[in-house]
């Protein structure tokens, strides 16, 4: 399992890297977002799926911690 810190970058740019690691290397890929505005997760995916056609939201939650949102994202193969 590998970590990436990408609160530096801005949205596009996570994005970018968020759908180019889970396409090209066909791995699953979790990211956090902030619960605040209600939208921000669904922008993401939204984003995510215009842009890498195929890609697969797996599962979202709240947390890990308050004010926040996970999701987990897989490539078109990997149905988990």
């Amino acid at each position: 399992m590998n970590y990436k810190d990408l609160g530096d970058e801005n949205e596009d740019e996570r994005i970018r890297q968020i759908g180019e690691k889970t396409m090209t290397e066909k791995v699953v890929v979790g990211f956090v977002t902030d619960a605040e505005p209600p939208t921000k997760a669904d922008r993401y995916i939204q984003e995510l799926i215009e842009r890498f056609p195929g890609i697969q939201v797996l599962a979202r939650g709240n947390g890990p911690i308050a004010g926040t949102v996970w999701v987990k994202v897989g490539p078109p193969e990997k149905i988990q």
